[in-house]
């Protein structure tokens, strides 16, 4: 196998801004431990290794001073369906800074540089985008900077159970029926922009709802490991410091290691409403955790159809309610293209946002 190139795009001084297919070791260690947020919640992915192989179209933008790497950047590359079309787009992740470093500009140095690069590599038209929550202040501040725009506001859905069941009509699907069930997806996605199901059926982790034979309801569901550091308001205090200590609730989270889902691609035919939620529960129960997240456009119909089932569970009263945006920047075509009103819904990958 031949070793990853790093192209140089960018070089000042003792700076240098590199560009690879791959992860370096050092930009891996500083992901690792770095701590994501600002004044909303704080945490620490514990399972970034073995994700990170899997980022598609990846482009690990690396920031070197004197050599050492102190700050990262992914672009990642997917085509999506948006308002009028197709359209090549890349998703921005993993910007991380060293914090012995804050304060040089170098967060902001990179999203730029990385920008500017594909600006020049693609032919347009094509967008970037980005998962932003509003309390990260810093992020927003160089998305601003960079001539990012706001298209749209997602907001949290946690599903939780202490002692989850299963139910004998939920099964994973099979290799052999993801075909089938893709142009299912898109009919149930069809009036949602940016969609894109590159990371649905991610490590077959799709699973549905069946009766007589027929999928009836479907979700995916990927694990996800966090190291909470802190969790602003007063529902957030309860989940760090009083939740872990009561016999019951503690299975409920771990600060230490919290183990959760994250939702993507959930569909239910109609009339079947009553099922979504003992799918959820036995999702769970497969993967022996007690909560899921589903991070949701507002004006998403099943942002409505989840919040009213009133069956969500503790977690989702406790937690802060904490908008994140959808920061995009297009080149060559407008943001009338991507969304053709106002209130048209983001779809969200939970490979994505976590």
């Amino acid at each position: 196998m031949k070793p990853p190139t790093y192209e140089c795009i960018y070089s000042k001084g003792n700076v240098r801004i590199t560009v690879s297919p791959t992860c370096s070791p050092d930009a891996l260690m500083l992901l690792t431990n770095t701590i994501y947020g600002t004044s909303g919640p704080r945490y620490q992915s514990i399972s970034q290794e073995s994700k990170i192989k899997d980022i598609t179209h990846a482009h690990f933008f690396e920031l070197t001073e004197d050599q050492t790497v102190v700050g990262t950047y992914c672009l990642s590359g997917r085509v999506v369906k948006i308002a009028e079309g197709t359209v090549d787009s890349f998703y921005g992740r993993l910007l991380a800074v060293n914090p012995s470093f804050a304060g040089k500009g170098y967060g902001s140095l990179l999203k730029r540089e990385a920008v500017r690069f594909i600006e020049r590599a693609v032919s347009q038209p094509h967008i970037f985008y980005s998962y932003l929550e509003e309390s990260n202040s810093r992020s927003m501040r160089i998305s601003n900077k960079e001539n990012f725009t706001s298209i749209g506001l997602l907001e949290a859905i946690v599903f939780s159970r202490l002692y989850p069941k299963k139910d004998a009509s939920v099964v994973q699907l099979q290799d052999e029926e993801f075909a089938s069930l893709l142009p299912v997806l898109q009919e149930t996605y069809k009036k949602y922009t940016l969609v894109h199901f590159d990371q649905v059926f991610y490590n077959q982790h799709y699973f549905v709802w069946k009766e007589k034979g027929k999928i009836i309801a479907g979700v995916q569901a990927n694990p996800v490991s966090w190291r909470i550091v802190d969790m602003p308001g007063i529902g957030g205090k309860l989940i760090m410091h009083v939740l872990p200590h009561i016999p019951v609730l503690k299975q409920l989270i771990n600060p230490v290691q919290h183990r959760f889902l994250a939702l993507e691609a959930l569909f239910v035919q109609p009339g079947y409403n009553h099922v979504v939620i003992p799918m959820l529960e036995s999702v769970l129960h497969h993967f022996q955790v007690s909560s899921a997240l589903y991070l949701l456009d507002t004006h998403s119909p099943l942002m409505k159809q989840l919040k009213e089932s009133g069956k969500l569970g503790i977690m989702n009263s406790l937690k802060q309610h904490i908008h994140t945006h959808v920061m995009a920047k297009t080149n060559g075509i407008s943001i009338g293209q991507l969304k053709q009103y106002p209130d048209q819904p983001i779809y969200t990958s939970a490979f994505d946002y976590t």
